[in-house]
């Protein structure tokens, strides 16, 4: 059985965060990144480098990397820190890398890095991703119907808040003489826990 070569992919980050991470089982096979029904085993991004971190030992170097729709960052281990370590925050790259995740963050693995000298070659990067892929996506948070539970439990949180402040400025009205009220009155009258 031959091995093919897969090309790299030219795409947008948001697309490629959005897509949907497939590790294959068999010892020949590539993990690969579902977007939409498009097998993207390697990609080719053109990004600015906008954080860097290198360990203490040198045996790990990351770059995280913009291209304007949404970051992602290159992880690199012992002899492949040569190749993103003299890249610095600032940097116009064009990366070619596979894409891997753990612990649920996708993260792409370099095979080639180089800096780009030339800006028109962003400009025609994009304009390709253009016309092959449309305008980039927006991020799709993972886990929506979880967001949304915490969006209103925060909004049920902040009614009870308000309920509860209006019925103590309420009581301070009400019992407030010229020497104005005791803490443990109001405590004791409103029937709240004391914090």
């Amino acid at each position: 059985m031959a091995i093919g070569i897969k090309p790299s992919e030219k795409i947008w980050i948001s697309n490629l965060i959005n897509g949907t991470y497939k590790k294959q089982l068999g010892e020949f096979e590539s993990n690969y990144v579902l977007v939409k029904d498009k097998q993207v085993f390697k990609v080719n991004i053109v990004a600015t480098v906008i954080n860097k971190f290198q360990s203490t030992d040198g045996k790990y170097v990351s770059l995280t990397i913009d291209d304007n729709t949404a970051i992602i960052r290159i992880k690199a281990w012992n002899e492949d820190t040569k190749k993103i370590i003299n890249f610095e925050i600032g940097d116009l790259v064009l990366v070619i890398a596979k894409p891997r995740e753990y612990n649920e963050e996708l993260y792409l693995i370099p095979s080639t890095v180089k800096k780009v000298e030339d800006p028109n070659l962003e400009l025609m990067y994009r304009a390709e991703i253009l016309k092959n892929h449309g305008k980039p996506e927006s991020i799709i948070p993972k886990e929506t119907p979880q967001l949304e539970e915490v969006k209103e439990e925060k909004i049920e949180k902040e009614d009870e808040t308000e309920t509860t402040r209006r019925s103590i400025i309420s009581l301070i009205e009400k019992k407030s003489t010229e020497e104005g009220v005791r803490v443990d009155d109001i405590i004791l009258s409103s029937g709240l826990p004391e914090q």
